[in-house]
C-alpha cells in the first residue's frame, strides 16, 4: 500500500493543501480490529481511487498514528481530532474535518463525498 508515504511530516498540517487524510481509529476490541483490517483491505484493493484523490491513510491506535504498513510515525495528532472513535475520519486538503463515519468503511460514500467538494470538482475539471 502506498497511501501513507511522506512520513517525514511532523504534524498533519504539513499535508495541508497537498493531501486529504483518512484516519482509521483502532481501539483494540475484536470487532473494531476486524473493521480496521477490512477497511485496509478495501483501501488496498482500490488504490487508484485514493491516488487520484490525493488521499493518505493512517491508523490511529494507542495515541500513535501508523502508516498502512503498520509503521509508527512521529506525526502528532491534532487536538481537534477525538482521542478515540469507533470509525474513520476524513480531513480535507484545507485541514478541516469533512466527515466522521462509523464502521464499516464505505468507500463509495467516501469517494462520493470527496467528489462533491468544490476543490475536488475543480481538480477533476483541470485534469480533463
Amino acid at each position: 500500500m502506498m497511501y501513507s508515504l511522506n512520513i517525514e511530516a511532523q504534524d498533519l498540517s504539513d499535508y495541508k493543501w497537498k493531501n486529504r487524510i483518512v484516519i482509521l481509529y483502532e481501539n483494540n476490541t475484536n470487532t473494531n480490529t476486524t473493521d480496521v483490517k477490512s477497511a485496509l483491505n478495501i483501501i488496498d484493493n482500490n488504490g487508484s481511487k485514493f491516488t487520484e484523490r490525493d488521499i493518505l491513510v493512517f491508523t490511529y491506535k494507542d495515541s500513535v498514528l501508523y502508516t498502512t504498513e503498520g509503521k509508527a510515525t512521529d506525526i502528532k495528532k491534532p487536538s481537534t481530532l477525538p482521542k478515540s472513535y469507533n470509525g474513520y475520519i476524513l480531513i480535507g486538503k484545507d485541514g478541516g474535518i469533512k466527515a466522521k463515519s462509523p464502521y464499516p468503511f464505505k468507500i463509495q460514500q467516501l469517494t462520493d463525498l470527496i467528489d462533491s467538494m468544490p476543490m475536488r470538482r475543480s481538480e477533476m475539471k483541470s485534469n480533463k
